[in-house]
């Protein structure tokens, strides 16, 4: 049901509402509206400030294309949806037209206005040697904000020879590599690598000791029966590179025999353990004299230059052993007077 009498204005109207701030913070009690051909204005108090809200989606980036001449020229690309969100300034309007991907929206008079300011420039300066003779310049260069001003300079003519400077260090030398991978040691040289071509630092390919234990690390005894003892021992720290023993020494066994030869005693140098490979060796005679016998180098097995044979790896701290082996049933004596043993470590 309608009631007809309430109808002031009878036509469809344009209806724009527009909020007034209110700087005294009375309520109105009217809301005024105009009315002017079709079109009504409607004025409504602010109300206060909301919450901020969630930030919404980032914008689409724009594919920017460059300049194109008019619109006749920009519709006859005929884009399609792939295309969406490319942009062209059509120079003929001095407007961007943006291709949704279905219609373009065209942002008239896009170009002339100013923009907004820019970061401030960092100049810095820099100067280079021009040839000589040659005239001075300046100029600038990069981009903004991090331009450069650049001021060539002419070579001026070349001077009497300066005094000898000072000697350099061997490491500085452009042939010599040091890093990381190559690093320096105590005692360390310079080796050529033919792979790098270039010296490098390498352990000391010298023999490194000597190390020696005298008559108190020995062990003696007397009318022994033992098939074999172990007389003394010898610890060696580790070395940075691979390494042989080389021994040299002495020590005095008696053998207990009524007829020469009827039994002895070896002296053995064994690396590792008791059981290890053997590296040094000392025969004692098969008499019943006090003779101190030497203990030189020996390898049970055949030994060339690349032989791993009696080799203590890097970095590895090793125990030689020095025994007295029993060769027949006859009884010994061990003097520890005037023993030693001496070790040399040779790399290899």
């Amino acid at each position: 049901m309608t009631d007809d009498q309430n109808i002031v204005f009878d036509d469809d109207i344009m209806i724009t509402m527009r909020g007034v701030s209110d700087s005294v913070g009375l309520p109105y009690t009217v809301n005024p509206m105009e009315i002017v051909d079709r079109q009504a204005l409607v004025e409504i108090r602010e109300g206060p400030t909301g919450q901020v809200g969630p930030d919404g989606d980032p914008a689409w980036p724009w594919l920017w294309q460059g300049d194109i001449a008019d619109t006749a020229s920009l519709f006859a690309l005929a884009p399609t949806t792939a295309d969406a969100r490319k942009a062209w300034r059509v120079v003929a309007e001095n407007s961007v037209y943006y291709w949704t991907g279905l219609e373009f929206i065209a942002f008239a008079d896009a170009f002339g206005a100013a923009g907004r300011k820019g970061a401030p420039n960092v100049l810095t300066g820099s100067g280079v040697t021009g040839a000589t003779g040659s005239a001075a310049a300046a100029e600038i260069i990069g981009a903004a904000p991090n331009q450069q001003l650049r001021i060539t300079f002419p070579r001026g003519a070349t001077g009497d020879a300066g005094a000898p400077g000072g000697p350099g260090r061997i490491q500085d030398s452009s042939d010599i590599l040091i890093d990381d991978d190559h690093p320096l040691g105590q005692d360390y040289v310079l080796s050529w690598s033919t792979a790098l071509g270039k010296f490098r630092p390498v352990p000391s390919p010298a023999p490194a000791g000597p190390w020696a234990i005298a008559s108190n690390q020995f062990t003696g005894g007397t009318n022994l029966s033992e098939a074999v003892r172990t007389v003394a021992t010898a610890t060696i720290p580790a070395q940075p590179v691979p390494w042989r023993p080389r021994v040299e020494g002495g020590l005095t066994v008696q053998t207990h025999v009524a007829a020469l030869g009827a039994a002895r005693c070896d002296i053995e140098v064994r690396i590792g353990s008791p059981e290890g490979e053997l590296v040094g060796y000392g025969y004692a005679l098969g008499a019943s004299n006090i003779v101190r016998s030497p203990i030189l180098p020996r390898f049970e097995y055949v030994l060339a230059p690349t032989s791993t044979l009696g080799v203590v790896p890097a970095n590895q701290t090793t125990t030689l052993y020095v025994l007295v082996r029993r060769v027949g049933t006859a009884n010994y004596s061990i003097v520890t007077t005037g023993a030693q043993l001496i070790v040399y470590a040779e790399t290899v």
